[in-house]
């Protein structure tokens, strides 16, 4: 069995499949738990920001709603986005694959590809060497190594609740939403108070997460920080759901763009940047 490919999504982490699968056999040996949880992941990770305040991130994408068995032709994507607290919103593909057929050649040559794409993203940015699909973006906004950022600048600054922003007790904004990949909005009203992981000049970033411990299948009551769905989940889909029925379990990262944009008290971080996992 090939275990570098068929991995579970969970607490911000990679585990092989064979490893979960051990442990529910271990525990479990009835037909009813043959399966493991479902899961929908969007990522997003500050790398720089210009003095513009236009801030660009690293992303990821991945799903898998078949009760976490492999679903051939669900799609991963890693990419680029392009972010600023005056409404720019920009995604640029690096790499994107289908899950192959479990066992296939194919199969263990996409396990290697995955492995390699998913060590560059955990990796701090090389700014001496950038990913070539990400040069255009760094020239047309004038990014370069002096504009690196920690990606945990400005955490806890501000607080997000379905009510709105606050920067400890001061309200921001009211029913300010999240958005995430492809410009999705989160659902008005709905989710639980949530700290910022990152946040510079108006441009707020939250690891909005669902997961069994937190909430019971198919309620919202439990989730950490915004909800977003419905929307169409289909596998390779331009329009992922993330509050759909039979996702278990669920990580996804989502940006409030303040117009009120309350000041970091530390400064751009001038040397490599790393993801936060």
């Amino acid at each position: 069995m090939d275990v570098g490919f068929r991995t579970f999504v969970s607490g911000r982490r990679f585990v092989p499949v064979v490893s979960a699968a051990i442990c529910f056999v271990l525990l479990f040996s009835s037909p009813v738990f043959a399966s493991g949880p479902s899961y929908l992941t969007i990522w997003m990770d500050p790398v720089a920001v210009n003095p513009s305040g236009q801030v660009l991130m690293r992303t990821f994408y991945r799903s898998n709603q078949s009760d976490g068995q492999p679903l051939a032709g669900s799609e991963i994507r890693f990419g680029w986005l392009i972010v600023s607290a005056q409404g720019l919103w920009k995604e640029y593909g690096h790499f994107s694959m289908k899950e192959t057929e479990d066992g296939s050649a194919e199969d263990k040559l996409q396990g290697e590809m995955f492995n390699r794409q998913m060590n560059q993203f955990e990796s701090p940015f090389d700014w001496a060497n950038p990913p070539v699909s990400v040069q255009p973006i760094l020239k047309t906004y004038n990014l370069g190594r002096a504009h690196a950022v920690d990606p945990k600048l400005g955490k806890g600054t501000v607080k997000w609740t379905p009510r709105g922003i606050y920067a400890r007790k001061k309200l921001l904004e009211r029913d300010a939403g999240q958005l995430t990949l492809g410009k999705k909005p989160s659902l008005k009203n709905a989710g639980a108070e949530i700290d910022a992981a990152f946040f510079t000049r108006g441009v707020a970033l939250f690891r909005n997460e669902s997961k069994p411990e937190t909430e019971k299948r198919g309620a919202v009551s439990g989730a950490k920080g915004a909800v977003f769905g419905p929307a169409s989940a289909a596998p390779g889909g331009k329009n992922p759901g993330i509050r759909e029925s039979g996702v278990d379990v669920w990580e996804v990262d989502g940006i409030c763009l303040l117009k009120t944009q309350q000041k970091t008290q530390k400064k751009p971080q001038r040397g490599k940047t790393k993801a936060r996992r």
